[in-house]
């Protein structure tokens, strides 16, 4: 028999017992679509983690950060490190970042701590922006920010606190192309030491005797360090924060805004600025509340500096990529808009100090990424800058690991959609085999004409190929079907909600799992099938000819 008449012979058997086919062929479209769907989680949780892991660097970068940020050695990152680094070998190019946070007001919203981190303008050419452009490098002191697009929902309103993101599920609604921006200055400043404390002149208490006793020891309440003094003098004069009369010769300083005087019976009580600072701190921790009613970190005593936001990057507020959550600049034109606004006694936020917690005379960069010349020698460049005694970090270490993991996962998954796929196999040979009883006689009359074993096997595996084959390719339509509803309405909650962002896919069906999917049904039906197929094979003529 030839080929062509096996199979129309085949699928002739098949359509007479129409019924009991389809059934059977269902059978395997959900066992098809049980692995495959389920497969396709698996790699689209991968597919996802490495597209996310691609958007923090590749598999030939190296992360360098110093052991001194984290409390443990040091050495820190500056232009000679990246000296040193550039002499390993293997190793292509350094780029430095720089760190920098700072409260951000724009219009009646605001961000408490928003992290600015200066990069290379290589660097920034290759982030991809919804609007606007990359930040231009100045001189001036002046700074331009690129915004990550999930910056924004750290702004609260000044007035009350209200996150809007957070707490009303909207937006802040600021135009940041458009609003004034500004950037809040608070020094922290390290002149003020122990030495300098010490060579101040010791507050004079003038003490009526009458008044007191000659064994009080007045240093037990009031130390020579104190912010404010009393003068309980007749003639009402005060003392201010230098330690000299207000009527003496040498001259306070007495402006308003540096002392408060209240007349009471006894005197007048006189209270340095960092007294009333120090008081109305007190009454903040007791309210929550550090200006009054207002709950803005831009006090009296912040110093605001208009920036430009000149672009903010793609993706909506619920997008997740590696440039998200932070605002970009010039490294070159941070560097200027911190040295503008910030002495060499002043403590720089995200900048180390040394031991005795003065800051240092340059600024240092947080981080280095080290781009090697092939994925080969990460492991080799990693472990020489560990060696110098920096912390290192590469993908690749990450990357490998995850993907064990996630194959362990689409086991796991696979397996739960085989258990689908096994039932239907028995279906198959539950069909086959009630077909070779109920063809008994057709086989005796097959087999007198002399038609050969192999034929008749062939015809029955053929049969139940078939089978396979239909179910498998209508289980592929299903499996799109339910992975096209997956990510349309499962996906952008549930990716969000892990950060991947509502564009990522949590189903992904390749091309390769297609064709393994219908090939694997086919021979599922054939395996099912054999067994049958040699029953048939099998049979006496004589004996098949007699079967009524």
């Amino acid at each position: 028999m030839k080929l062509s008449d096996i199979l129309e012979m085949s699928v002739s058997n098949l359509w007479r017992r129409k019924i009991r086919a389809l059934l059977t062929v269902l059978g395997v479209v959900i066992g098809t679509a049980s692995i495959v769907v389920m497969l396709s989680l698996g790699l689209g949780l991968r597919q996802a983690m490495m597209a996310e892991v691609s958007s923090a660097g590749g598999l030939t970068e190296i992360f360098v950060t110093s052991e001194a940020y984290y409390g443990d050695g040091e050495l820190l990152l500056d232009d000679s490190t990246i000296e040193k680094l550039m002499e390993i070998s293997n190793v292509k190019s350094i780029e430095p970042q720089l760190n920098f946070t700072i409260p951000l007001l724009a219009g009646k919203y605001e961000a408490e701590d928003v992290t600015i981190v200066g990069v290379t303008q290589e660097y920034l050419k290759s982030i991809e922006l919804e609007t606007g452009r990359i930040p231009e490098t100045t001189k001036d002191g002046s700074l331009e920010l690129l915004f990550g697009n999930q910056v924004l929902k750290e702004f609260y309103e000044s007035a009350t606190g209200i996150y809007p993101y957070y707490d009303r599920d909207e937006v802040p609604d600021v135009d940041l192309m458009k609003a004034a921006v500004f950037a809040g200055i608070s020094k922290e400043q390290d002149d003020f030491d122990t030495e300098q404390a010490d060579s101040l002149p010791a507050v004079k208490n003038d003490v009526d005797p009458a008044f007191a006793d000659e064994t009080d020891d007045f240093s037990s309440i009031f130390s020579v360090d104190d912010d404010f003094s009393v003068d309980d003098s007749s003639d009402g004069g005060s003392v201010d924060n230098t330690g000299s009369n207000s009527d003496g010769s040498e001259e306070g300083n007495n402006t308003p805004q540096n002392n408060i005087t209240s007349e009471n019976d006894t005197g007048t009580d006189t209270l340095s600025d960092d007294s009333i600072y120090s008081s109305v701190g007190n009454l903040t921790d007791l309210t929550g509340d550090n200006s009054g009613n207002s709950a803005t970190v831009f006090t009296s005593d912040v110093k605001r500096v208009p920036i430009k936001v000149c672009g903010i990057t793609v993706g909506s507020e619920s997008d997740y990529s590696d440039f998200s959550y932070n605002c970009y600049a010039d490294m070159d034109s941070l560097k200027a808009f911190i040295n503008k606004n910030y002495s060499l006694n002043d403590v720089v936020p995200e900048q180390p100090v040394d031991k005795n917690g003065k800051p240092y005379k340059d600024l240092k960069y947080s981080q280095l990424v080290v781009n090697v010349d092939g994925s080969d020698n990460v492991e080799e460049v990693l472990q020489t800058i560990q060696d110098m005694g920096y912390r290192g970090d590469a993908n690749k270490e990450w990357i490998e690991e995850t993907e064990k993991q996630f194959i362990i996962i689409e086991a796991v998954l696979g397996g739960i959609g085989a258990v689908a796929m096994l039932v239907a196999a028995i279906s198959i040979a539950n069909t086959m085999m009630m077909s070779t009883y109920e063809r008994t006689k057709e086989i005796g009359i097959m087999k007198v004409l002399g038609c050969s074993l192999s034929n008749i096997r062939s015809m029955f595996l053929a049969e139940a190929a078939f089978i396979g084959f239909l179910g498998g390719a209508i289980g592929i339509v299903l499996s799109f079907i339910l992975s096209i509803v997956v990510n349309h309405f499962i996906a952008p909650t549930f990716m969000e909600d892990y950060g991947f962002g509502e564009a990522a896919k949590i189903s992904v069906i390749p091309i390769w799992l297609v064709l393994i999917a219908i090939l694997f049904a086919t021979i599922i039906g054939m395996l099912a099938g054999f067994f049958p197929a040699q029953r048939a094979t099998k049979l006496s003529p004589l004996a098949a000819i007699r079967n009524e």
